[in-house]
């Protein structure tokens, strides 16, 4: 077998798929929250501490040697 030395696709420091992952996470609890409390304000401030959470949370995942 041939040994391919590709190195996985970086955003923000962690691989492309976590990135996208966390994303859509951010995303889902964004608009289930909205629509639980059918209020601009507090989805938007809900939103933000999500993104700021998961912001957090892929910084403090160990990085790819």
């Amino acid at each position: 077998m041939a040994v391919i030395n590709e190195r996985p696709v970086l955003i923000v420091g962690v691989e492309r798929g976590t990135a996208i992952l966390a994303l859509s996470i951010c995303l889902v609890l964004t608009i289930g929250i909205s629509a639980l409390t059918q209020s601009i304000a507090i989805s938007t401030a809900a939103g933000f501490s999500i993104a700021a959470g998961l912001v957090l949370a892929l910084f403090l995942l160990p990085r790819g040697q």
